[in-house]
């Protein structure tokens, strides 16, 4: 078995290899007919040909397999298989390699940053070309916009469905989709994402901006009258689904002030309230169960 860094929770290689074939298009269109039962089993009696193979022996012994469910010539077959290795082994990297692992925290930095210093950094590629972000390799960049993407694309299923239990029930769906649409992004990491985005929607319908408020000045030792500067930029009657819009309004309304002792001293305060959101979100989904 392997494991989920940030949840705990055990996935089989079958398992992950299952989701590496299932979320090609060539599956989803029904150039490749397989099924998941008959398929997992095989996959774990045949370790070392599969789950364990190098690239040529499980194209070899892939293709063997699926000789009698695909509709594709041996060139497409081939190359199908290449990319299900690929994800398959970004699975697998996901677990052991910490920087490829999705972090909300990287929506708001990019947030800030557009916003503060927009007459430097026009576009979230400049964002990863500034100064300040020269560890960045452009690999990265691409990576990270990608988990981005993704997320966004989930968070839009959420708001389009409209309802929290049917979102729930739709969870493979909605997860299998994501991972078609963006297959750089690994499942394991749309399974958090779908996490995050689910313990939003949960904090949601319990609790709104007011409470988190509350909760960040508790939390840091804050009063009214230090956060007075700051608190009429979240409107106490706005939902906790609507942190990211607000906070990105709040933030372009704290880039327009010109003193420089309390704008830095507001900019602080955003990003703590920022840094609490972010972990009472992550508090929450690591209590969810996992659905990948």
């Amino acid at each position: 078995m392997v494991k989920n860094a940030k949840k705990g929770t055990n996935f089989s290689k079958a398992g992950l290899l299952w989701k590496s074939i299932e979320r090609q298009a060539e599956v989803q269109l029904g150039l490749v007919r397989l099924n998941k039962d008959v398929t997992l089993r095989i996959l774990n009696n045949k370790p070392n040909e599969f789950l364990e193979a190098n690239r040529f022996d499980f194209t070899k012994n892939m293709k063997e397999f699926m000789k009698t469910v695909v509709t594709m010539d041996s060139e497409k077959l081939e190359y199908f298989i290449f990319r299900v290795y690929d994800c398959y082994l970004r699975e697998l990297n996901f677990i052991n390699e910490r920087n490829s692992q999705f972090s909300i925290d990287i929506l708001f930095q990019v947030i800030e940053t557009l916003t503060v210093e927009k007459e430097s950094i026009q576009s979230v590629e400049g964002y990863f070309s500034a100064s300040n972000q020269e560890s960045i390799s452009r690999a990265d960049m691409e990576n990270i916009l990608n988990h981005m993407k993704a997320y966004n694309f989930m968070s839009i299923q959420f708001k389009k469905i409209n309802n929290l239990k049917r979102c729930v029930e739709l969870s493979d769906q909605i997860i299998l989709k994501a991972a078609t649409l963006n297959p750089m992004v690994s499942i394991l990491s749309l399974d958090n994402m779908y996490s995050l985005i689910l313990a939003q929607n949960i904090l949601s319908s319990k609790y709104g901006i007011r409470n988190l408020l509350s909760g960040w000045m508790e939390e840091y030792g804050f009063t009214e009258e230090q956060a007075i500067r700051i608190l009429p930029l979240f409107p106490s009657d706005s939902s906790l689904n609507e942190f990211r819009s607000v906070y990105t309004k709040a933030i372009q309304t704290l880039g327009q002030k010109v003193d420089p002792i309390n704008k830095d001293m507001d900019l602080f305060m955003m990003r703590s309230i920022c840094n609490y959101f972010t972990s009472w979100l992550n508090r929450v989904a690591n209590q969810l169960p996992a659905v990948a």
